[in-house]
């Protein structure tokens, strides 16, 4: 498995949502528990800005794995790296430079 060494801008956003399942008796009444035991997987928006020749790297990094394929990555203020996955990004042209933003998604496998 490759790794992702490219570091992104600053103003990484980390999303959470707990996997849970929810069983309504009425009145208001709920029960709630963990779906599986790793429920709670993380989701980053990362962006990345630089030259042609940097920005057209990482978006064949990804494209080689194609959103199939997991990849480490060690999100920023961590040092243990984990496993990712990309389903998504998008590439902006401007003068000079290229922006692209995406998506890692934590995965297991």
């Amino acid at each position: 498995m490759k790794t992702f060494n490219w570091k992104p801008q600053w103003g990484v956003k980390c999303t959470r949502k707990p996997d849970v399942k929810v069983l309504s008796f009425g009145n208001g009444y709920e029960q709630r528990i963990k779906n599986g035991i790793n429920n709670d997987l993380r989701s980053f928006d990362v962006v990345f800005k630089g030259d042609v020749a940097n920005i057209s790297a990482i978006d064949n990094f990804l494209t080689e794995h194609g959103a199939v394929n997991a990849f480490y990555w060690t999100p920023y203020g961590e040092t243990t790296q984990g496993k990712f996955k990309c389903e998504e990004w998008e590439k902006e042209y401007s003068t000079g430079f290229l922006t692209l933003t995406a998506t890692f998604k934590e995965v297991l496998a």
